[in-house]
């Protein structure tokens, strides 16, 4: 027998056989028309780099006839969502079975993996002649409905190109959520016609810290970017023919200097205010006494709506100073007309009052668990961060939801020697002692990357590869499944399909942390992370 096929992450039953099927200028792709996105994707991954061309026919048949990769509607078999698939490659056929779209696509991507690592490949090749699959047979379905990658383009801009070749990479592993953070202090990056400073001045910033978070040092250029937001419709486009929401974040009510650089009237204090240089959080937040700061943002949703068809809009709502507006008239005027008691009520009548916009619009609030209050709005949904877990079990019990991102497990913007590979993949998303009757609440796992120090691709993927593929296992397999050992030998596998991407990686002996290395890992938190050249 064969050894086991590479396959990240891990399915959750595969048997391998004798023998291989052979894809070439015979084979077919016959296809139920409710499914014919995913054979169009197949033959696509296929067409340049093959020699052949392929050909897809829709038929209502089931059963695939010799020489063919059939992919086919089964509400039989495949009972386990809209995401689950059954893979049959024999030596004559190829057979996916799923019960709706998504599911088909990711019998794809997992066809995908089984291909040779050059059906990835983004430069001029030799055309293959032919492309062999091994003979196995798969049943598979994810373990939790959000499967999360957060990238923060405020901080550094990342070009559209970027964003595509990551969005690709998140689909052959089955991720299906592309968080994406678009402002905060230090950069808005998103255009607002209705406010067009926001782009004349919020999207450009004087120079960039360097070193860390008590460095004194600057890079001494400055940094600037922007997405159109016909480039935005472009990449929820491409997002969406891979099976990927993607959902937006309009940090809110505080990490908002960029904004009010461009309109210092949505302040406390009318300013003036810079798109900030450094990376601590600043103390700039909008007015929460002001009508004109509800007005503004409303405008945004309403353009941030038209362009991202997500029914959750993220407003961040994470580390909001209450400073000014416990000196602010109109805050205080606010909080008399409302009876709050306290400054940081105003954030939960903040984020109530955004959660009724959205509701209006029929789209879902969503933020950091800084949001979290007893009177929260019932529907919001919230991303848990940092704090401990036992903090959150009332408000799971009484059925609120939560997507998964705590700072010390899946924070990958950290350093190795904090953050090493084993403690990403062994972290679950499920809170020890949550009754599994509210396992339901907990809707998955997301990663972020905080791009402080991460200025360029090199360092992006130095960052994500392999931590990324550690956590798309943890989101799909089952956790009785996992295996590090296993793990690590197919990610080393994965890493192949990258450098035909033209993607660079983390080596593998430098993802695990070693007492040579530091004795006080905490310490890394106020360091850049070091990425070795060469």
């Amino acid at each position: 027998m064969e050894a086991s096929p590479s396959i990240i992450p891990a399915p959750v039953k595969l048997s391998l056989s004798q023998g291989s099927f052979s894809v070439d200028k015979t084979t077919r792709i016959l296809v139920a028309e409710p499914l014919l996105h995913a054979a169009t994707m197949l033959k696509n991954l296929l067409h340049d780099n093959s020699s052949f061309d392929i050909t897809i026919e829709e038929t209502a048949g089931n059963a695939p006839d010799r020489r063919s990769i059939a992919i086919v509607q089964d509400t039989v078999r495949v009972t386990e969502g809209p995401e689950a698939y059954n893979l049959a490659i024999t030596p004559d056929y190829v057979q996916i079975a799923a019960s709706k779209p998504q599911g088909a696509f990711y019998g794809v991507q997992t066809l995908r993996q089984l291909l040779d690592p050059s059906i990835e490949t983004t430069v001029p090749v030799t055309r293959a002649d032919a492309w062999n699959l091994p003979c196995v047979e798969i049943h598979d379905y994810p373990r939790f409905p959000w499967r999360g990658f957060m990238l923060d383009t405020a901080r550094h801009f990342f070009g559209k190109d970027t964003i595509l070749r990551l969005l690709d990479v998140l689909a052959c592993l089955k991720m299906n959520v592309f968080h994406w953070h678009l402002t905060d202090d230090q950069g808005w990056r998103i255009e607002i016609k209705k406010y067009p400073k926001l782009i004349e001045i919020g999207s450009k910033r004087k120079d960039s810290q360097v070193g860390g978070y008590i460095s004194p040092k600057m890079e001494g250029k400055p940094h600037e970017g922007h997405y159109t937001q016909d480039e935005a419709r472009e990449i929820v486009a491409y997002a969406q023919d891979r099976c990927i929401t993607v959902v937006p974040e309009i940090d809110t009510p505080g990490h908002s200097t960029a904004a009010l650089a461009s309109y210092p009237e949505l302040s406390c204090t009318g300013g003036p205010f810079e798109v900030f240089t450094k990376f601590a959080t600043m103390k700039g937040v909008y007015c929460i006494g002001k009508e004109r700061t509800f007005t503004f943002l409303q405008d945004v949703l309403d353009e941030i709506i038209d362009i991202f068809p997500s029914k959750i809009i993220h407003i961040g709502g994470d580390e909001t100073s209450t400073l000014s507006w416990k000196k602010c008239p109109d805050c205080k005027a606010r909080m008399k007309a409302e009876n709050l008691g306290k400054a940081r009520e105003l954030q939960t009548f903040f984020t109530n009052r955004v959660a009724r916009m959205l509701q209006d619009r029929g789209r879902t609030l969503m933020g950091w668990n800084e949001v979290l209050a007893a009177d929260l709005a019932p529907d919001a949904i919230v991303q848990f961060w940092t704090g401990r877990t036992k903090r959150i079990m009332p408000h799971l019990a009484k059925g609120r939801q939560f997507v998964m991102s705590p700072f010390f497990n899946v924070y990958i913007d950290h350093d190795y020697v904090l953050l090493p590979l084993k403690m990403v993949y062994e972290y679950d998303p499920v809170p020890k002692n949550l009754p599994e009757s509210q396992h339901k609440n907990i809707l998955g796992i997301e990663v972020p990357l905080w791009t402080e120090w991460v200025r360029n691709t090199r360092r992006m993927y130095w960052q994500l590869f392999p931590r990324l593929l550690a956590v798309a296992e943890t989101g799909w397999t089952p956790r009785a499944s996992k295996d590090y050992a296993s793990f690590k030998a197919r990610a080393e596998q994965f890493y192949a399909r990258l450098l035909q991407k033209g993607m660079s990686f983390a080596p593998m002996d430098r993802v695990e942390r070693k007492w040579y290395r530091s004795l006080l890992p905490i310490l890394h938190l106020l360091f850049e992370p070091k990425v070795p050249q060469g």
